[in-house]
């Protein structure tokens, strides 16, 4: 393997990423280790995979993630002007404190995404394991964002029992989801009676699970896009996530008729510790 100028470290609550870097920003080298459950976890895994590459203790290492260290405060710059160069460079988070909410792992993607196009005037959303964070981006600054809970509520109802197999697979009915975001944004209070009544179809008649689960998830995006509405309605949208997370975002809002672009999100993760090694070290 040839030797890596920095590392580049991705923390989210699907698992552990660490790229090896060479100083241009392209990738030499990757390992995932599973999802450490707080930081001393994180050190220990980190620690475990490097012993295994040929790098020297002084190799700087930049790491984005579930830390939420020394969080900026928005409005903000996405990119920071100045880092530490205190090595592992922990990428800082940004807080919000009405209504309070921090980004935890989604602030590299953001700084990438405006590194990258820094005349962009909008709003990110940034759909995630857990959460759905929604920036509204103007002159490189994070104006404002939003945290919603939409992964975490749909992982919660998976590992309930009744919903645990009438939730499994990936598979998604695009007209059934659609619909179903259609109704929750015309009548978000009934999302959770809506929910419930899919348990009762279980035991009263046959419900498929790609039908449940498409219905679930298009009530719960739909939701969120009725809660979201103020960012997104009218704006230029940059939909920042893994493939799997974006598309039923992707599909919702097209239904919407929204203007919407879809990016990697690794690879705006890498431009945003690209440009943090950069500025710190380079």
């Amino acid at each position: 393997m040839t030797t890596p100028d920095w590392i580049a470290v991705d923390w989210t609550a699907l698992g552990l990423t660490i790229w090896g870097m060479d100083a241009e920003g392209a990738v030499l080298t990757k390992a995932k280790a599973e999802a450490p459950a707080d930081t001393a976890g994180f050190d220990a895994a980190l620690a475990t995979i490097l012993r295994g590459w040929d790098i020297s203790p002084d190799t700087p290492i930049v790491a984005a993630g579930r830390f939420a260290h020394a969080p900026r405060a928005v409005p903000n710059l996405a990119m920071p002007e100045h880092f530490s160069t205190t090595s592992p460079l922990y990428f800082p988070a940004l807080s919000q404190q009405e209504p309070r909410h921090v980004t935890l792992g989604m602030e590299a993607a953001i700084a990438g995404f405006v590194t990258q196009n820094p005349k962009f005037d909008g709003v990110l959303c940034l759909p995630g394991a857990r959460m759905t964070v929604w920036a509204h981006i103007s002159a490189e600054e994070v104006v404002s964002f939003r945290s919603v809970a939409t992964g975490l509520i749909m992982t919660g109802l998976a590992q309930q029992s009744g919903f645990d197999t009438l939730l499994s697979g990936d598979t998604l009915d695009e007209a059934i989801f659609t619909d179903a975001v259609s109704d929750a944004m015309s009548r978000p209070e009934q999302v959770s009676y809506r929910i419930a009544s899919l348990e009762a179809e279980t035991y009263l008649g046959d419900l498929p699970p790609a039908r449940a689960r498409s219905i679930a998830l298009g009530l719960l995006i739909g939701a969120e896009l009725a809660a979201t509405r103020p960012y997104w309605l009218g704006q230029p949208i940059a939909l920042i996530g893994d493939a799997d997370l974006r598309a039923p975002y992707g599909l919702a809002l097209d239904a919407q008729y929204a203007m919407v672009n879809a990016y990697d999100r690794a690879g705006m993760v890498h431009a945003g510790l690209y440009a943090a090694f950069r500025k710190a070290f380079g």
